[in-house]
């Protein structure tokens, strides 16, 4: 009865969604591959047995790399797909694993999907990173194996979820394995599916996915800068604090400061100003201004490769850390604060090798960024997250091995 109200409730407002959609995406000139959201799409190849992965948008895409690279190691004869739900996600797919067909999901489209999977005669599904799409959870759970990998639940979302659970649960039992990233998403999973046996914890696979920036050309390569990225509401402030209280010793020429959320930038812009600082943002680089306030997406690696020292926040505020592989894969000792719970493997074999200093104060933050830290092991650092992350592909190979036998 749920899916019939859905269905009935998803046909009332297409007549709405789709020109609505078009007119968004041709706004921001992805209006090319718009159409395959609907389920036009074409497939100008003969493909004799596939698996398709299917990623939310870019973080997802990157995440797979080694997986996707392990795939094609292993099953030279398997054709892989690709789906993606942003046209930005679609182009990276394209560009950085080469998959044999990318595609734009047909969101919620059952008839396209059921099409699609017979005729890519594809053999096992996966969904990274816990994508809920009743339609196509319900579509593909009917015809072949379904996994989720990477499955993770925010708290916030838990709320919903359990609030929800009537609707979540026959969801998540349509999985044949839900591969999680935590003990603590394995713990929420248990609790919405009043079980374990398809609960596999596995770690996050997303590490080791090494990668070299595009030379953007907009910061002097000789600038001596100081990226604080991924910051939160207080975050900035403490950055700022630090940065001017030894703006005279010239160790750095410039603040660049990249919030996690794009939303907040013209607060940030306010603070910085209040402090005194001459700002500019990175879309108008100025040489010669104190701060920079990056206001556009994809350019992080390529400020990490430049820095001289680095913050990454949601770490002083307890947002439970962000990604920090991207800025530790250019070999530079990083600033975490203590909340990491998000990215508990990694930060604590970070700590281990001594790649990461932990501050919880403007004094800690102004000690890391006048020190240098040479007993930084690196390379042991690297070996340890390769093998952890070759361990935790083989129960998914294995799946894969299962489902195409």
């Amino acid at each position: 009865m749920l899916s019939f109200i859905y269905n009935v409730i998803l046909l009332l407002l297409i007549p709405i969604i789709i020109p609505l959609g078009y007119i968004i995406a041709y706004r921001k000139g992805e209006y090319k591959d718009y159409f395959e959201r609907i389920g036009f799409i074409k497939i100008d190849k003969t493909i004799k047995k596939s698996i398709w992965i299917h990623c939310a948008s870019v973080g997802e895409v990157r995440s797979i790399k080694t997986l996707y690279t392990t795939i094609r190691r292993e099953f030279p004869d398997l054709s892989i797909i690709i789906s993606t739900t942003t046209a930005t996600g679609k182009r990276i797919a394209i560009e950085e694993l080469q998959p044999d067909l990318s595609i734009l999901l047909p969101i919620e489209n059952r008839w396209a999907i059921s099409y699609l999977l017979d005729i890519l005669q594809c053999k096992l599904f996966i969904i990274v990173d816990t994508e809920i799409w009743p339609n196509l959870i319900n579509t593909v759970h009917k015809k072949i194996p379904l996994i989720l990998i990477n499955g993770r639940i925010s708290d916030r979302s838990f709320k919903r979820y359990k609030m929800l659970k009537f609707i979540f649960k026959p969801l998540l039992n349509k999985f044949t394995k839900i591969f999680t990233k935590s003990p603590e998403d394995t713990d929420k999973f248990k609790e919405l599916l009043n079980s374990e046996y398809k609960l596999v914890m596995l770690g996050n696979i997303k590490f080791l996915n090494f990668s070299r920036p595009q030379d953007l050309g907009i910061i002097p390569p000789n600038k001596r800068i100081l990226v604080a990225a991924s910051t939160h509401e207080g975050e900035e402030e403490l950055v700022i604090d630090a940065f001017l209280d030894i703006i005279d010793l010239d160790i750095f020429d410039q603040l660049i400061i990249a919030p996690r959320h794009l939303n907040r930038i013209d607060s940030v812009k306010d603070l910085c100003t209040k402090k005194g600082l001459k700002i500019c943002t990175l879309t108008k680089y100025n040489s010669d201004v104190d701060a920079v306030i990056v206001d556009r997406f994809g350019s992080l690696e390529y400020l990490y490769s430049l820095s001289l020292k680095i913050f990454v926040g949601g770490s002083i505020v307890n947002i439970g850390g962000h990604n920090i592989f991207e800025a530790l894969q250019f070999k530079k000792v990083i600033a975490i604060g203590p909340h990491m719970q998000n990215f508990q493997e990694i930060f604590t074999l970070a700590l281990k090798y001594n790649v990461v200093k932990v501050i919880e104060n403007k004094k800690e933050l102004i000690d890391y960024l006048k020190s240098q830290y040479n007993n930084a092991d690196f390379e042991n650092f690297f070996k340890a997250l390769d093998f952890s992350s070759r361990e935790k592909l083989k129960p998914i190979i294995e799946e894969i091995r299962d489902a195409i036998d």
